[in-house]
Formats: C-alpha cells, structure tokens, sequence
C-alpha cells in the first residue's frame, strides 16, 4: 500500500479502518452513511464480539486520525494486525 510504503501510517490506519467499514457495508452490518459516526455503526452491531472488537477498532482510528497521534512502524504493524483478524 502505497502509505505503508511513504510512511505514512496516520493515513495506513484511516484505510484500514475505511476497509473495515466496507467489509461491515457489504455484508450488509451496517449501512454506510458518511453522516453517522463509529458509535452509530456500534449501535447498528448486533452481536456482541463485533461491537467490542469494532469499538476497539474505531477507537485506535479516532486517536491516530482526530487526535493526530504520531505513530511509528511498529505500532501501526501492531494496529494493521488488528484490523486485518476482524472478522465480520
């Protein structure tokens, strides 16, 4: 991915998190609104393992994204891991 490959892991964790969305989106867990927030989508969940594990998902978002947190290497290796064994 070209993030991963210029450095940019702030922007790597916003495509990890978009591609979560979708995989949800597309199996028809959620419908897809850029109006409704990661709660809206947490409350649109009906089972419990994929609320908590979106929840944790959308929170390493909102901090790397919103609160423009510095990530290295290792930590988004870390958080790409996470996002990529979510199962929906």
């Amino acid at each position: 991915m070209k993030f991963e490959k210029s450095g940019d892991f702030r922007s790597a964790v916003r495509y990890q998190f978009l591609f979560v969305l979708k995989k949800l989106s597309d199996k028809k867990l959620i419908t897809w609104n850029p109006e409704k927030t990661n709660k809206d989508y947490v409350a649109e969940l009906q089972t419990s393992h994929l609320k908590n594990a979106f929840y944790d998902l959308s929170y390493i978002f909102d901090y790397v994204w919103y609160g423009e947190f510095t990530i290295d290497e290792e930590s988004y290796i870390k958080f790409k891991n996470q996002y990529q064994s979510f199962k929906a």
